[in-house]
C-alpha cells in the first residue's frame, strides 16, 4: 500500500475511533437519526456535530440528508465493515479498539 493510501487509512481510522465520532456512529448503527436527536443524546451543538462528522461525510462513511427543515445522518455500515475488514487496516483495528475501550471505560 502506498504511503498516501496508508496515511489516509490511518486518518480515517482516527476519525472513526475519535471518542465523539465513535459515540455518534454507535447511535447511527441501527439507522438514520435526526440531528436534533443526536445533539440531545450526545450533548453536542449542531455545528460541532457537523464539524466532527465532516471528514467521514467526505469519505462516504456518513451521509447527511436535508429534507425540509429536518437534517438527518446515516451510516453506511457496509462501507464501514469493508473498510475495517481490509487486511491493511486490520492491524490498526486493535489499536483503535484499545483506544475506544479506554475511552468507554
Amino acid at each position: 500500500m502506498s504511503n498516501d493510501a496508508s496515511n489516509e487509512s490511518e486518518k480515517i481510522l482516527e476519525s472513526l475511533f475519535e471518542p465523539v465520532n465513535a459515540e455518534i456512529l454507535v447511535e447511527l448503527k441501527d439507522g438514520p437519526k435526526l440531528l436534533s436527536v443526536l445533539t440531545k443524546k450526545i450533548a453536542i451543538s449542531k455545528e460541532k456535530l457537523d464539524e466532527k462528522l465532516s471528514y467521514l461525510i467526505e469519505k462516504g462513511f456518513v451521509s447527511k440528508n436535508e429534507k425540509n427543515d429536518d437534517v438527518s445522518y446515516s451510516l453506511d455500515t457496509e462501507k464501514l465493515s469493508k473498510f475495517l475488514e481490509n487486511d491493511d487496516n486490520f492491524k490498526n483495528i486493535d489499536d483503535g479498539l484499545a483506544k475506544l475501550d479506554s475511552f468507554l471505560n
